[in-house]
């Protein structure tokens, strides 16, 4: 064959291969900007059957944000809290990347990036010192270069330093010595390059508690940390709490009430609870909630009105004994009480105008109601409701007073008995009560007797209901004495 035709043949060979491998389909690759927002999303993924975070991404800096899986980008690494502004290939593969997926990505460059928000890993809400002192290091990273800018709260301990062991990795060091009162609690603020804060908390669990402590709250909802979570109750019998009363210091103080005294024989175990100088307010959260302390689910929080004992507060606990209440009680909540056996003595504020239902319930040795406007010239009574089953099996009380100012009782809310019984209506009260009409409280009045206004015996003698007791009028004058 002629070296001129075999070169003709080995041309048109290649021509043909060139034109058969130009006929295979190739993948679509074009060149464009994608933006990466600092917020990631999290989306549904039905082939996991599980929620997937993901970062946000667009193609024009006018368009809606739109999620895209971590990692989706050959070539690239997410972090959060950063803005990027992207070059990247964006290829149409014949045979598909993956389920779902309609492009591949690849990066070019990064064309921007800007840390938007800080990213901090590592650092806790708060951190705990035992009441006997001790040392804190965290460690943590962030994204942003940061410093300590305010520390506030209690003066206790060494002052906490901030130092940076590498970049974007930072520790915080802190110690304290022996705690030899409450609890107490140190703010700790960092200030980073875009002007952004973040606050912890340095909490110390107070001294172990001895029979007898008073808790001043400067301000609502500080009960908890004064408390602290690890906090010796053992010894403690009787509580003192001055200051208004939250729902979060309410939670804290039913906490104190039911651990108290457990170092006690049983016996022994016999709480009383002064709140004369305290009152309940609405609020609810935690006074360092900010930073996490003594925060609490609103499922935990009992229900609070402005100056009316809690419901439920006290119910079941089987060692309070004694309690004194604030003058300015409004009211006293559903069970407040109820079910409280070893329950002695409580008073009831000459503003309180309901005692809700089971109030006092089943609070079998109660023996003293005490009513100021009784014993003292403390304001005039204010006592119009009592709810059902208010004082439904309590024990034999000392006294009782039915007020002038007193409009409904419940059936049976008085259902025990009682010495002294003290009505101040000058005409005998009408209400129906259970079981014989003649008998207001407990089965029979049982030698109690009937303490009336003076000159008013004759109107209660002639009574069907009240003939009944033994019947002496007060005197005249300082008859709240008797």
């Amino acid at each position: 064959m002629k070296p001129v035709l075999k070169l003709l043949i080995c041309l048109f060979i290649g021509i043909a291969i060139t034109a058969c491998d130009n006929d295979v389909p190739k993948d679509y690759t074009e060149h464009l900007t994608m933006w990466v927002s600092a917020e990631t999303t999290t989306i549904y993924d039905e082939w996991l059957d599980a929620d997937m975070e993901c970062m946000l991404v667009k193609f024009s800096p006018t368009t809606e944000w739109e999620p895209m899986n971590l990692g989706r980008i050959q070539g690239f690494s997410y972090e959060k809290g950063v803005e990027y502004e992207l070059s990247v290939y964006r290829s149409t593969p014949i045979d598909g990347p993956g389920a779902g997926e309609n492009f591949a990505y690849r990066l070019d460059k990064i064309i921007n990036q800007t840390a938007k928000r800080v990213v901090v890993e590592g650092l806790e809400q708060y951190y705990t010192i035992p009441s006997e002192g001790g040392e804190i290091e965290a460690h943590f990273t962030s994204n942003m270069p940061c410093q300590i800018t305010r520390v506030l709260g209690d003066i206790y301990g060494n002052g906490v330093t901030l130092d940076k062991e590498s970049e974007g990795k930072y520790v915080i060091r802190f110690s304290a010595g022996e705690n030899t009162g409450m609890g107490r609690v140190k703010t700790v603020t960092l200030r980073f390059q875009n002007a952004e804060m973040l606050t912890f908390g340095l909490w110390q669990n107070p001294r172990p508690f001895g029979k007898s402590e008073k808790f001043v709250l400067t301000e609502e909802g500080t009960l908890g940390y004064m408390l602290g979570d690890e906090c010796n109750l053992g010894e403690l019998t009787e509580i003192t709490v001055k200051g208004h009363i939250n729902a979060n210091d309410a939670f804290y103080l039913k906490k104190i009430i039911d651990n108290a005294g457990t170092s006690l024989p049983q016996s022994e175990r016999k709480i009383s609870v002064d709140l004369a100088h305290s009152g309940f307010s609405g609020g609810t959260k935690s006074y360092y909630g900010d930073c996490g302390i003594c925060a609490l689910p609103d499922e935990l929080l009992p229900v609070i009105h402005n100056n009316e004992v809690p419901k439920g507060i006290f119910n079941g606990n089987k060692n309070i004994s004694k309690v004194r209440l604030p003058e300015s009680i409004k009211a006293i909540g559903n069970s407040a009480f109820s079910y409280c056996p070893l329950l002695k003595s409580v008073n009831i504020p000459s503003s309180c105008k309901s005692i809700y239902a089971y109030a006092f319930y089943n609070c079998s040795s109660l023996e003293e109601v005490e009513f100021p406007y009784i014993h003292n010239e403390v304001g005039l009574p204010s006592f119009e409701k009592i709810e059902e089953s208010a004082f439904s099996g309590i024990g034999r009380l000392k006294s009782f007073v039915l007020p002038e100012s007193l409009k409904s009782v419940a059936t049976t809310a008085l259902s025990f008995y009682v010495d002294k019984l003290f009505s101040l209506t000058e005409e005998p009260p009408v209400w129906e009560v259970p079981g014989n009409a003649g008998y207001v409280v407990g089965p029979k009045p049982d030698g109690c007797t009937l303490y009336v206004p003076y000159g008013c015996s004759e109107a209660y003698k002639a009574s069907e209901k009240w003939g009944k007791f033994k019947i002496e009028e007060m005197p005249e004058e300082n008859w709240w004495e008797i």
